[in-house]
């Protein structure tokens, strides 16, 4: 079974909020998580009453399960704070496109091997061979099917391109935490 996830994360790899507790009230306040669950031996939450309104879910029809874990399979919609991490890790999963250089849009290939050399060595860049540009591996172009983070909000049972985050969780996120989040699509098959 496929799992399908949009995780909301700093726009910078290296941030992470100062409060993990504040940033947990703020997203309870706002009513877009609701009550503790118990999933897989982890922490998580259940949609708060505005979590249709959070989130943009797009599509004429979109199916968003709110039930309960056994009753509507592993694709319910239910959330998780990961982190903060130390360092920065890489997330990305069986949906991971080749990322674009920022300046010139030269396809990287050989990602992977990319991603082994920044988990290595952090701070190693890399140079397009097209316009000769160099960048952070994290601020490579990686076109929403991957992340770099010390810390992400995962939303399981939201499938790739099905859902956006609305200005006001964003603008929430950025207010509690005092920097721009971003978000992408994981799906493991």
């Amino acid at each position: 079974m496929a799992d399908n996830q949009l995780i909301l994360l700093p726009a910078q790899a290296g941030d992470s909020p100062a409060s993990k507790r504040d940033l947990l009230y703020r997203l309870e306040q706002m009513d877009f998580i609701g009550a503790p669950l118990s999933f897989n031996g982890q922490q998580h939450y259940r949609p708060g009453t505005r979590f249709l309104q959070l989130l943009t879910f797009l599509g004429c029809s979109p199916v968003v399960a709110l039930g309960e874990p056994g009753v509507t399979g592993d694709e319910f919609c239910h959330m998780q704070l990961e982190g903060p991490y130390e360092a920065a890790h890489f997330v990305g999963g069986s949906n991971v496109k080749a990322p674009r250089c920022p300046g010139c849009g030269f396809r990287v290939e050989s990602w992977t091997t990319l991603v082994q050399q920044w988990q290595a060595q952090p701070e190693q860049s890399w140079h397009c061979p097209l316009c000769g540009m160099e960048y952070a591996i994290p601020r490579l172009r990686w076109r929403q099917c991957a992340g770099f983070g010390r810390f992400f909000l995962r939303i399981w049972g939201v499938f790739e391109g099905e859902a956006v985050p609305s200005e006001e969780l964003l603008t929430a996120l950025r207010q509690v935490s005092g920097f721009d989040w971003q978000y992408f699509y994981f799906r493991q098959d």
